[in-house]
This record gives structure tokens, C-alpha cells and sequence, in this order.
């Protein structure tokens, strides 16, 4: 899987799955400083990901602030040919200034065992 650089950040495509319908997500931020992986509301909203009586909110903190965010157990999140079932993620605002509709966080770095080549721009798994 190829990494594109946006904004001077490593970007990849991903493909989400939740409650059988799949959403193809173009602006993802891979951050191996982010402790979890986040989409944005706006964007999963157009899979039917909206917040329920029973979600727990949390506050999450980071270079752009604190955030409010529930988390959501999807079937899949795929990036390439690195695909994990039954994953939790968080869903939030992310209103950070620029085209972001979430980003891979090292909880799926580390479970996927992603290897990050950054002088080639790819992006593989360990086998």
C-alpha cells in the first residue's frame, strides 16, 4: 500500500465496514503518535455511525486539544491488504483545520503489525 504525503503528513486510503455497509475513506492520517484510531462523524454518518443512547462518551486529548468521542465496534477497517475484523474505533468531530476523515492509530499499527517504510512511502505487514 502506497502512502501519499498531504499537508507534509503520511496519508492512505481505507476501507470501513459497520453493520454490512462498506464506506472507502480517501483521507486517513497514519499517526504512530495516536494511541487510537478515530473517523470523523461527518464522514462514517453516511454508513449509518451515529451515536446511541447506550454509547459511553470519552474524552480523548492531543496536540489539537480535547475531544468528546464514543466508540463504535466496526466489522472491518482495511488498509491495503492489512484487514482486521471486529475492530473499535473512536468517532468524533475532528475538525482540525484540514481534509482528514480519520486516522490509523497505533492500536491498529501494533494489531496489524504494519511495517512503515518511509523513505520508499509504502506500507506493508509483517508476516
Amino acid at each position: 500500500m502506497n502512502i501519499e504525503i498531504k499537508y507534509g503528513l503520511p496519508f492512505v486510503e481505507v476501507v470501513v465496514c459497520y453493520r454490512g455497509e462498506q464506506l472507502h475513506l480517501k483521507h486517513v492520517l497514519l499517526d504512530t503518535g495516536s494511541a487510537g484510531t478515530i473517523f470523523s462523524a461527518d464522514v462514517v454518518d453516511a454508513i449509518g455511525v451515529k451515536v446511541e443512547p447506550e454509547d459511553v462518551l470519552n474524552k480523548i486529548r492531543g496536540v489539537g486539544g480535547v475531544e468528546i468521542v464514543y466508540s463504535k465496534y466496526f466489522d472491518f477497517v482495511r488498509t491495503g491488504e492489512v484487514f482486521l475484523e471486529v475492530f473499535e474505533v473512536e468517532i468524533g468531530k475532528m475538525n482540525y483545520g484540514l481534509e482528514i476523515d480519520g486516522i490509523i492509530g497505533f492500536d491498529f499499527i501494533r494489531a496489524a503489525g504494519l511495517v512503515i517504510n518511509s523513505k520508499e512511502l509504502t506500507l506493508s505487514a509483517r508476516v
